[in-house]
């Protein structure tokens, strides 16, 4: 592969792929951190990408009970890895008036990014995914964009692009 090609294939977040309409939710419903998770868990199993999701929904609290995974700065990276999920997935997902999810700066959280993966992986793809969801979404100016954002084709470039600002 020539240098340039090269360039181009690592130019392309890891995370593109997983932006996918049908994952997102342009504005929860639920107003808990529980009910939240519960909400973000269904997406999955309306895309069929669990038929478990009472045990995906097990994981990712059992996750959480370790320690909350609202970051702050009105971000929430729920996660989990669960035989009950046939491959990786992100579901993303905003909350205008937030939801308090526990974060340590007692901010409700307003963006949700929720990682679930099989339980064994040869590269660390699933440690990347969340490592670019959080590089996205460090700065205050990509937060707004995102929660301004008028649909999932504008939060799916916003996120691209924040990525290797």
């Amino acid at each position: 592969m020539s240098p340039a090609a090269l360039s181009e294939v690592r130019k392309t977040p890891l995370l593109a792929p997983y932006l996918r309409p049908a994952l997102y939710v342009s504005e929860l419903k639920s107003r808990t951190k529980a009910a939240s998770i519960e909400e973000l868990v269904a997406v999955l199993a309306a895309d069929k990408l669990t038929r478990h999701p009472e045990g995906v929904l097990e994981a990712v609290s059992r996750r959480e009970d370790l320690g909350s995974t609202g970051l702050g700065k009105g971000i929430a990276l729920p996660h989990a890895r669960s035989t009950l999920v046939t491959q990786r997935a992100v579901v993303v997902a905003r909350s205008a008036k937030g939801i308090d999810f526990d974060a340590m700066d007692g901010q409700p959280a307003h963006l949700f990014f929720l990682v679930v993966a099989p339980p064994l992986e040869r590269d660390p793809v699933y440690l990347k995914l969340m490592a670019e969801i959080v590089r996205a979404v460090r700065l205050a100016k990509t937060r707004q964009r995102l929660l301004d954002a008028p649909d999932f084709k504008a939060v799916r470039r916003i996120l691209i692009g924040a990525i290797d600002e």
